[in-house]
């Protein structure tokens, strides 16, 4: 059984290369400060980061905790049926490069916008605040209690792995978090999750590799320690498979709606890099899902049944199986960083809510870029603060519950089938996005709490009785939340009017750049290309603010990008 400090002497090197870590990205916060001088370079790069780093980024910012502790430890529990991750993520994912990351791009260069809630209201063409207000709360709800779920993974990681105190953890590395994303903004971010990715992709190859030529092929092995390891459906029949399936496929639901990851398409340099960027997120998915799978396979092989006490150490125990205890210490400091690492994605998103969506929008439209930058370092520093108190006060409930079921879930039931229909349906309305996401958060949050409510009624008993009915109840709540909420979004926008000019809008967007600076002149200057989405006279946009909206950062935009 595994005990206390189960690194034992490998846990020196877990701390020593963790404090290293810290320390470098500290470093790249400094260096990355002298990069900004605008609040598009703290919360997006000023759109200058390359397809490489981008690509890393997205999946980094996403996975984290979730690849490195929660993929292993379902295989540990269920056997291959733990695959089924993948089965939402990766096509998810692969929509959202090909049918949303171009279009994002575009769109937000075009009406200056660098949050999506300015994006939705301008492209809704909402006057009422409504869409931008109710999107900013939202994001700063879930993705601040992301932070601190994140944080609180890694606190309780070092505290099992070295024995250190888990408020070590927490004080330490989210202090250092919440120090090099304030001073370094979206750069700090992005290469920081570059690194970070970059080694623990690395892991997840070379981990199964090693114990391969250890045990081979681990299926015979696992049919022995029971037919069910083997399973598709780990043992399940009937309704209980079908929603177990449908609750792995949902989880993909929530990649839309998860601005941390949207806000890496708007970052990205060129439009014509996004392909180069989708292939390296799209590998890097794909090869560290089946490593990790693998990972939890084959720690069910080389400790057996029951031999690991709480299946989130499956990594790190198979990790120190096999890597010699520097190695070892350098693997999984990566691990405990590249959660906390993640956490800076979210602190980002939840900062630029307030300042850019909120402070920019309603309170100061007049403020400078400096005033920006300078407001939104200390945001960052306030909501980190928030963040780790939060971990404190949430360290006794599971990450699984703050992750997939409030903050994940939540995002993608409320945020998704806006962002979607913002960019393919024309038909979309202000109204419409608005209920959706009142209805998507509404829905998230109550059927996660179903089954505590029905067995406090005394209700249970009563559903125990239908197969169907249980599996539905157990089914992940992203899944009834997004359908409840595009229902919503659909209905209420057919039943009220939609922006004007909607189809000029989508044809000026899907031009190239030669189209919209041909002889047509200013008249061809939509009404939509204004400041972010406050109030500025049409009349006063030329054709030459529209061409530098689309290339003052990047040549990105010529004949064959359209």
């Amino acid at each position: 059984m595994v005990s206390e400090g189960l690194a034992g002497s490998a846990g020196i090197w877990v701390l020593g290369t963790f404090a290293v870590y810290l320390l470098v990205l500290l470093g790249i916060g400094l260096y990355s400060s002298r990069l900004m001088d605008s609040v598009d370079d703290y919360v997006i790069g000023g759109r200058s980061i390359g397809p490489v780093v981008t690509g890393f980024s997205e999946r980094a910012s996403e996975m984290s905790g979730w690849l490195t502790l929660g993929v292993p430890s379902d295989a540990f529990g269920t056997g291959v049926m733990a695959f089924y991750n993948g089965l939402g993520m990766i096509p998810a994912d692969l929509f959202a490069w090909a049918g949303i990351a171009k279009r994002l791009r575009k769109y937000t260069e075009i009406v200056k916008a660098v949050t999506l809630p300015t994006f939705f209201e301008t492209r809704l063409q909402d006057d009422t605040g409504y869409v931008k207000g109710v999107s900013a709360i939202v994001l700063m709800i879930f993705e601040g209690g992301y932070v601190g779920a994140q944080i609180v993974a890694a606190g309780t990681l070092l505290e099992v792995l070295t024995g250190v105190s888990s408020v070590v953890g927490i004080l330490g590395g989210g202090v250092i978090v919440v120090g090099y994303t304030m001073l370094g903004g979206y750069f700090a971010v992005a290469w920081s999750d570059y690194v970070q990715g970059a080694i623990i992709l690395i892991a997840f190859i070379i981990l199964p590799i090693i114990a391969f030529t250890n045990y081979g092929l681990p299926f015979s092995e696992l049919e022995s320690v029971g037919s069910s390891f083997t399973s598709v459906t780990a043992g399940m029949t009937g309704w209980a498979a079908i929603f177990g399936i449908i609750s792995y496929a949902a989880i993909g639901l929530g990649i839309p709606g998860n601005p941390h990851v949207m806000v890496r398409f708007m970052g990205i340099d060129e439009v014509k890099n996004i392909r180069l960027a989708a292939l390296v997120a799209q590998l890097f998915m794909f090869v560290a899902y089946i490593g990790a799978g693998f990972v939890g396979l084959y720690a069910l092989v080389a400790f057996g049944q029951g031999g690991i006490e709480d299946p989130n150490n499956v990594m790190p125990l198979l990790t120190l199986e096999f890597f010699p205890g520097a190695i070892a210490g350098i693997i999984l400091a990566a691990a405990l960083a590249a959660m906390m690492s993640s956490a800076d994605s979210q602190l980002l998103v939840a900062t630029s809510a307030i300042v850019e969506d909120v402070y920019h929008g309603y309170v100061n439209p007049d403020a400078s870029q400096e005033t920006l930058v300078r407001y939104s370092q200390y945001v960052t520093l306030g909501l980190g603060a928030a963040s780790i108190a939060f971990a404190f006060l949430a360290q006794n409930t599971p990450i699984y519950t703050l992750v997939l079921d409030y903050a994940w879930g939540g995002l993608g039931a409320a945020i998704g089938p806006t962002l979607i229909a913002a960019v393919w349906w024309k038909r979309v309305t202000a109204t419409g996005s608005v209920a959706s996401m009142i209805v998507g958060t509404t829905t998230m949050v109550l059927w996660t709490q179903l089954s505590t409510v029905l067995e406090l009624t005394g209700l249970m008993g009563a559903v125990e009785g239908s197969a169907f009915l249980t599996g539905l109840i157990g089914v992940y709540g992203l899944f009834p939340a997004f359908i409840l909420s595009t229902a919503t979004l659909i209905v209420v926008s057919l039943l009220t009017t939609p922006p004007e000019d909607i189809d000029d809008h989508f044809e000026s967007f899907n031009k190239p750049l030669s189209a919209l600076s041909s002889a047509d002149g200013p008249t061809g200057t939509p009404e939509y290309v204004t400041d972010g989405g406050r109030d500025v006279d049409p009349k006063a946009v030329t054709e030459t603010d529209t061409i530098r909206a689309h290339v003052s950062a990047s040549e990105y935009w010529d004949e064959g990008d359209e």
